[in-house]
């Protein structure tokens, strides 16, 4: 309880307009589309991650205790990393007991326990970017550390693998991947009859199954008129993007450790960031453990240490710097931290008063972190506003739809929409196409951002152009709202732009006036 109200004072610091609203909106609204018993979202188009059966019920939950706005996000965020310390710390643990399993667990804990103020409160505790993902992958791998060798394990593990992908597809790389290349090992190391290995090949056999269990459902979803999601593409990373770019990915994998002391500039941040970097360093050591011994009998360390590799080299090989690709690092190496190094360590009685200073320090910087004050600030025109002058529906850029419907409560539903060759249009892509339909939603407002708006999002000129002059102006704060006595529904366009790594609101290129499939 008291990490969990450490985390969720730390992600109140960030701004809701900035941070939770704007990039966890679709999520938030899903919730409560399913909250309203709309369970299956239809007529929902999703990204490349659907969070369905992860994160999603966990916005329903709180949103039914605590109504819709944005602090949603920071209590799911900051719960789903709860879990995540606790859950490494019993992995890390094991069966062991006694003085190892307490250094095992609390080397865990103390890697993940302080996320960086600057860079991984937005990571770690935003929105459901891969981070929740985590919490059913740590399960998954707890059941093949517990559950003894029978019959069920590989069933049950089958089983929380398709729940997992279903959510998030990286489940495929960090967990489906990892169990059959450790199934592999285990087999060629004690050669003999088929049926000696009946167990490693029921697991691969069940981690192979899921995948097309976790598409299969996500398709049956959509043909029975529920929501549609994105397959996610990859794509290795030419020679100049390889170069370009491996600077920033390894100071962003530091970073996933909070032990980024090049970035965060002079400081606190950087002192505490040091401190970090021991935990670095031990997870490091652990990896290189866990590679040279990766014919053992722990087939957790050796899931851990596989699962680990391959999200590493993915991220350092693919086109994609962004951190949150590769949160997975920060469990699964600080589990494999405590799993491997306790019993060194412990031999090696000079470090453990060292570790101890080292844990006393991130609780200290823990402390810090949620001491500073919550964002309470706005940057858009509040709900009062907006119902003071009878508005309650209206278009507005992706960011800005998302902060104003959220924090509204829905009561002002703002719809994102988007600017292509002067042309107010929208896509597919994390909103209802219900939304748009002129013959149910009559939208008579746009905001606009008076600075720094970017060419998706329009002017007062172009907007005046395709509606003719607007009824009434307002300026509230950084935004223009411009009110039409008209439905502007019924001159949206819907376009969809097909290319592969493409996020739809900012792309450039020809679109499509199907959806993509």
């Amino acid at each position: 309880m008291v990490l969990f109200l450490a985390y969720l004072a730390q992600a109140r610091t960030l701004p809701v307009h900035l941070d939770v609203a704007s990039a966890s909106g679709p999520q938030t609204m899903q919730a409560w589309d399913m909250l309203h018993g709309n369970v299956l979202l239809s007529g929902w188009s999703v990204g490349d991650v659907s969070y369905y059966t992860t994160e999603l019920p966990e916005y329903v939950l709180v949103l039914a205790l605590r109504g819709l706005n944005g602090d949603a996000v920071h209590i799911v965020a900051a719960l789903n990393y709860t879990l995540m310390v606790l859950l490494a710390a019993v992995l890390a643990k094991g069966r062991a007991t006694g003085r190892e399993g307490l250094v095992r667990a609390l080397i865990a804990a103390g890697i993940m326990l302080a996320p960086a103020l600057a860079g991984g409160t937005s990571v770690v505790l935003s929105g459901p970017d891969h981070t929740g993902t985590q919490v059913p992958l740590l399960l998954i791998f707890l059941v093949l550390d517990r559950a003894p060798e029978r019959w069920w394990t590989p069933v049950l593990v089958s089983v929380m693998l398709v729940w997992a992908m279903m959510a998030d597809m990286l489940v495929l790389y960090q967990g489906v991947v990892a169990i059959l290349v450790v199934c592999a090992v285990r087999m060629f190391r004690r050669r003999g009859p088929w049926r000696g290995h009946w167990f490693e090949l029921s697991l691969a056999g069940g981690a192979l199954a899921a995948v097309a269990a976790a598409r299969a459902a996500l398709v049956l979803i959509w043909h029975a008129g529920g929501f549609y999601v994105r397959m996610p593409t990859g794509r290795i990373a030419s020679a100049h993007q390889l170069v370009s770019q491996l600077g920033t990915k390894l100071e962003r994998v530091l970073g996933t450790f909070s032990a980024d002391f090049i970035g965060p500039g002079a400081g606190r941040a950087t002192i505490f960031a040091l401190f970090h970097v021991v935990g670095f360093v031990l997870v490091v050591w652990a990896v290189v453990l866990g590679v040279r011994h990766i014919f053992t009998n722990d087939l957790v360390a050796q899931v851990l240490t596989a699962g680990f590799g391959f999200m590493l080299v993915a991220y350092l090989f693919g086109t994609r710097p962004n951190p949150n690709e590769i949160i997975g690092l920060l469990p699964m190496g600080a589990a494999l931290a405590g799993r491997l190094l306790a019993g060194r360590l412990i031999r090696i009685r000079r470090l453990i008063p060292v570790l101890a200073v080292v844990l006393a320090i991130n609780g200290i910087a823990l402390a810090a972190s949620a001491a500073q004050p919550a964002a309470s600030y706005q940057s858009h025109p509040s709900a009062a506003w907006f119902e003071a002058r009878h508005l309650s529906s209206g278009l507005a850029g992706f960011g800005q739809a998302w902060q104003i419907s959220v924090d509204s409560g829905d009561r002002v539903h703002v719809s994102p929409v988007r600017v292509f060759r002067g042309r107010l249009v929208t896509t597919p892509w994390e909103n209802s196409t219900t939304w748009y339909d002129p013959s149910t939603h009559y939208a008579n407002f746009v905001v606009v951002q008076r600075f720094k708006c970017g060419h998706v999002c329009g002017n007062v000129s172009e907007l005046e152009a395709l509606f003719g002059p607007a009824a009434r102006t307002y300026d509230v704060g950084k935004d223009r709202v411009l009110v039409w006595n008209q439905n502007l529904l019924t001159n949206v366009p819907v376009l969809s732009w097909c290319e592969p790594n493409v996020w739809e609101w900012t792309a450039s290129g020809k679109p499509s006036v199907t959806p993509c499939r």
